[in-house]
Formats: C-alpha cells, sequence, structure tokens
C-alpha cells in the first residue's frame, strides 16, 4: 500500500494525539450525557460520511479532508484478471493502476435550529498508469516501442452546494434529510499526452481522468443517529442521480449507497469507530466525445477499456476504521481531527475494470458561532 508523505505526517499528529488523549483525558471519559452534544468525539460520524450532523441556529463549521484512492489491478465480474487477459478480449490498452488524491474544502451554516446550508468544492489530482498490447507497441514507435504509459489530470471539480433539514430529533436520536445540488463546475475536457503513431499525441482522457461529471447531479440523504452514554451509531442511505447527459456526449452512471457506523469513545477527546458500506453504480451511457474506441493502427482492434461504457458500474462493499479527536479546552478548543481508512471486501464490477486498493481520508473540522 502506497501511502504519500502528506498522509503520512498527517497520520502521525493523530497517533500523536490518540496519546496525548489516552494520558490527559482518561479521567473525564464519557462525562457528557447522552444527545447530540458536537463535545463529544462521536458527535460526528467517520469522516467519510458527509451530511450526517446538524447544527443550531447561528452556529457555523468549516472544514476540510485529504481523500487519497488507489486502485490496482483489474477486474471482471468478481475475478481478478492480468492486462494479458485484457489484450485477449480485444483492447489495445489496459489501466493497470490509479491514484486519486481529493482535497475537499466545506462549510455549514444553520440558518435554524431545523436547518443547515451546506457547501463543498473538491480539488483533484489522479494519475492513471497504462499497459500497451506487445503486438501493437512496435506500431505506436514511441522509444522503440512503449510498453507502458501514464496519464494525469489535476483541478477543480464539481461544487456541491444543498441544505440538512432536522426532521426528528428527541432523546440523543434524530433523522436528517438532506438534498444537495451537484453543479457540473468541474472540467471534462481534460487530454493527456499518449503514445500513437509515430511518437506522443495529445488526446482526450477518459471519464475516469476527467474533474467533473459535466452533469447536473441531485444528491437527496437520509441519515439516522444513536447516542447513548458510552456509544453511538447511525446509519444512512444515500444518492447520486445525474440528470442530463454532459457536452461530450455521455452520463456517468447514478448511484446508490446505503451504510451504517458504531463509534465508542476511550476518552473524553478520542473516539473510535467502524464502518461498512454498500455502493451500487449503473453503467455510464452515451459514447464519450474525443475518446477513440478503435486505434487508427489496428481498425480491428479496441482502444483502452475505459473508452466503453460496458466497463463501468458495478457494487462494491467496503469496511472502515477510524477514529475522532476533539479539542475541548484551550485557544485550539472546538477543533476536531480524524481519520479513516477503508478496504473494499466485495467487489463485483462490469465488464473489465480496475478494481479498488484502499481508501484514506483524514479531516480537519472547526465549529463556532
Amino acid at each position: 500500500m502506497k501511502l504519500s508523505k502528506y498522509s503520512i505526517s498527517l497520520l502521525s499528529i493523530l497517533v500523536s494525539l490518540a496519546t496525548y488523549a489516552q494520558e490527559h483525558d482518561h479521567a473525564q471519559m464519557l462525562r457528557d450525557q447522552a444527545g447530540h452534544d458536537h463535545t463529544r468525539p462521536d458527535s460526528h460520524a467517520p469522516i467519510s460520511v458527509m451530511a450526517e450532523h446538524s447544527h443550531s441556529e447561528g452556529e457555523w463549521m468549516l472544514s476540510y479532508r485529504f481523500m487519497s484512492m488507489d486502485m490496482e489491478g483489474l477486474r471482471r465480474g468478481r475475478d481478478g484478471i492480468s492486462p494479458a487477459d485484457a489484450f485477449a478480449a480485444n483492447y489495445t490498452v489496459a489501466p493497470t493502476s490509479m491514484s486519486m488524491d481529493m482535497h475537499m474544502f466545506g462549510g455549514m451554516k444553520a440558518i435554524s435550529d431545523k436547518n443547515t446550508l451546506m457547501l463543498m468544492v473538491p480539488y483533484l489530482e489522479t494519475e492513471m498508469d497504462h499497459a500497451i498490447f506487445p503486438m501493437a507497441s512496435p506500431l505506436i514507435g514511441l522509444n522503440g516501442g512503449a510498453s507502458r504509459f501514464t496519464t494525469n489530470s489535476s483541478g477543480w471539480g464539481d461544487l456541491k452546494a444543498g441544505i440538512l433539514h432536522t426532521m426528528w430529533q428527541e432523546d440523543g436520536r434524530n433523522v436528517l434529510i438532506a438534498g444537495t445540488i451537484g453543479l457540473p463546475t468541474g472540467s471534462i475536457g481534460e487530454k493527456g499526452i499518449i503514445p500513437g503513431p509515430g511518437g506522443l499525441i495529445d488526446r482526450q482522457l477518459p471519464a475516469p481522468m476527467q474533474l467533473g461529471s459535466g452533469s447536473f447531479e441531485f444528491r437527496p440523504t437520509v441519515t439516522y443517529n444513536s447516542s447513548y452514554e458510552d456509544w453511538s451509531w447511525g446509519t444512512q442511505a444515500s444518492a447520486i442521480v445525474r440528470l442530463d447527459d454532459n457536452n461530450h456526449g455521455y452520463q456517468l452512471g447514478d448511484s446508490f449507497t446505503t451504510q451504517a457506523w458504531v463509534s465508542k469513545p476511550i476518552s473524553h477527546s478520542l473516539a473510535l469507530n467502524g464502518r461498512l458500506a454498500y455502493t451500487y453504480t449503473n453503467q455510464l451511457s452515451g459514447t464519450q466525445t474525443g475518446v477513440g474506441q478503435h486505434p487508427p493502427f489496428a481498425r480491428s482492434r479496441d482502444t483502452v477499456t475505459t473508452a466503453f461504457s460496458k466497463n463501468y458500474g458495478g457494487e462494491m462493499l467496503k469496511a472502515a476504521i477510524g477514529a475522532n479527536f476533539v479539542f475541548n479546552e484551550g485557544r485550539v478548543k472546538g477543533h476536531r481531527l480524524a481519520v479513516e481508512i477503508g478496504l473494499p471486501i466485495h467487489q463485483d464490477l462490469y465488464g473489465i475494470q480496475l478494481e479498488a486498493d484502499w481508501t484514506l481520508t483524514i479531516g480537519w473540522q472547526l465549529a463556532g458561532r
């Protein structure tokens, strides 16, 4: 598992904070009463879960999340396959790995005790490695017949804005509903330098390398939270509904996620949590304009797997563990730090796709009024 230097540094900070909590805060463990108390380390869900807590009128919150994802190896359905299997399926290029780092900046502002406005904007950095069909490498003519190449993209993604409403709240339990609109502010015209006949060519990159969906989106969410004296849990159902085709001739598949988590404070400042999440995603529809489906030097073969809609979508079950740390005293009162590491335990993918390897999320939150 490859972690960036930023991830390692932030993880080291969180380990130090965990040690501090155990040494200096253990005597105050669980002194808070059950209920939605933001001073409790488990009053927020795991850091990867969005739209899961509310605020009182006049309160605000700023947040930053660093999310890193790694995908390595190919999968067809439930089975792992090799690039050679993709070449045997008539593809000329197969992705071998992909990494994505996302910096998510967010803000919340409660306009009443029941309604909170939300805003999120991401910055993405993506890299994908590819293998080339050996028989095609000499035809490309790059460095004597290149066998591998890498594409990159980076920039601001799709802005998301919405409202979170407290439908019901009583005795440490609540039901929250959220409606968020995704705006197609991220570029879907990213290009990359790839091997071609006689050398390098500048080509439109496929959908996984783009910065946005290019479509307006509706993202409904329903969350249930329940807090007790010494633990808490929650569950959430959410969806992403693409409302229109983008101007490059395709539409990413709609998706549905259901997840549940449990959190256990081990001190007044630190809580550990575990989460299970199931996601189903439809196949991409349409044809990606500018992403060629047949190489100019071998029209009888297909190009890269990511150019074809049949190689998108499927289902995944992921397990994750994490920790939430809250500062309740001194000049840093109100600041929260959190971390979560997730691993897939089941994947059943349409067509031929890269399989998920791991995800890491590290976050900071600050609330006030």
